[in-house]
């Protein structure tokens, strides 16, 4: 399959077209980026360069390139104008996280795929929250399913790790609409959270101590109420020095170095269970009448064995591809990535309001 990456030179882009380089089902047919070393890269792994996606568009339609799929890893600004050009053209697009940053943008992007969907085209849009691709994603919701946790009462998780001050070198990083740690980070955490526990309909948050001077949030502790009934807190921040985040607690990012500490935990009647140590706590073996706090808790590491050395975004370029080619539906569809988006609206509304808010609906 022929898959162009649309900026290839971002930290996540990188990833991404190296992934593509080491998939035997897939061919690095191009980049596209306006970056001065982008020319470089394009010849280094042999593929084509475009500067924007309108000369790529061109160039298709000249007959003097072909393409299958396009990976978004811009910022996030662009997520919904990029999405929605290239999937007119037929082309199917693995759009980074979020889908976009407002729901307005998400749903005008859903109305996009329906109309070309209708019109005979045949391109998807599956959306990047390559968490779900994740062995320790995948080992929780197993036990969640299973019943092995018994009913979910509430969650609670921590993504804190300090950026450096470089990181914000680059512009959008530090304005609102497209950096921030809600935007940036909190949205592979809500994805997981929603894929687990299902929807959330009700969100509190609160914003915590700047210190970088930017308009963008650095922490910010929400609170959630899902339609199942369940609660949740989470704490997010890329000021404070802490092991707690889910790339340092799982090694998720070869970049980051792993510490192992919790960053999520399940909490649920029968049991409960944290990522990453997958250790299920539970009174099993004891009758009805002891299980409660008077008596030791049991220790259940069988879903250790689930855990896979495989990169999640190497496991979610294979599902892609298979997307693409009919043979499975995206496990990350545009709707299931306009709920995260929903969530995040909801986020900084309560923010400006500073009371509850109802998390709009698709």
């Amino acid at each position: 399959m022929r898959i162009v990456v649309a900026g290839a030179t971002g930290l996540i882009g990188k990833r991404h077209l190296q992934h593509v380089v080491d998939e035997p089902e897939a061919e690095l047919a191009g980049i596209i980026d306006p970056a001065e070393i982008a020319p470089e890269l394009a010849l280094r792994h042999n593929c084509r360069h475009f500067k924007s996606v309108d000369d790529l568009l061109a160039s298709l339609k000249s007959g003097t390139f072909s393409a299958d799929a396009v990976i978004v890893a811009t910022p996030t600004s662009t997520h919904a104008v990029l999405a929605q050009e290239l999937v007119k053209e037929n082309l199917s697009v693995l759009v980074e996280k979020p889908l976009a940053v407002t729901g307005t943008e998400g749903r005008a992007i859903l109305d996009t795929c329906r109309k070309a969907t209708g019109a005979g085209g045949k391109g998807i849009i599956m959306v990047g929250h390559h968490r779900r691709h994740n062995s320790y994603v995948l080992a929780v919701k197993k036990a969640i399913d299973e019943g092995r946790l018994g009913r979910i009462v509430a969650i609670n998780g921590v993504w804190a790790m300090r950026k450096p001050m470089d990181y914000f070198a680059i512009p959008w990083r530090q304005q609102l609409g497209s950096g921030g740690v809600v935007l940036t980070n909190a949205s592979h955490e809500i994805d997981i959270l929603q894929y687990l526990l299902g929807d959330i309909s009700e969100v509190y948050a609160t914003e915590g101590v700047k210190e970088r001077g930017f308009p963008v949030d650095e922490t910010v502790l929400a609170t959630f109420k899902f339609a199942s009934g369940v609660v949740g807190s989470f704490l997010f921040s890329d000021a404070a020095t802490s092991p707690h985040s889910w790339e340092a607690a799982t090694g998720e990012n070869p970049y980051i170095p792993r510490t192992g500490e919790t960053c999520l935990t399940v909490l649920g009647t029968r049991g409960s269970m944290g990522i990453p140590s997958l250790t299920r706590f539970h009174y099993d073996d004891l009758p009805p009448d002891e299980q409660n706090w008077s008596f030791p808790l049991g220790r259940d590491e069988k879903s250790k064995a689930d855990v896979d050395d495989i990169q999640p975004l190497a496991r979610q370029l294979k599902h892609f591809i298979s997307a693409v080619r009919g043979q499975a539906e995206p496990n990350c569809s545009a709707e299931d990535g306009l709920k995260t988006v929903l969530v995040i609206e909801a986020i900084f509304q309560s923010l400006t309001l500073h009371s509850p808010v109802t998390v709009g609906q698709l």
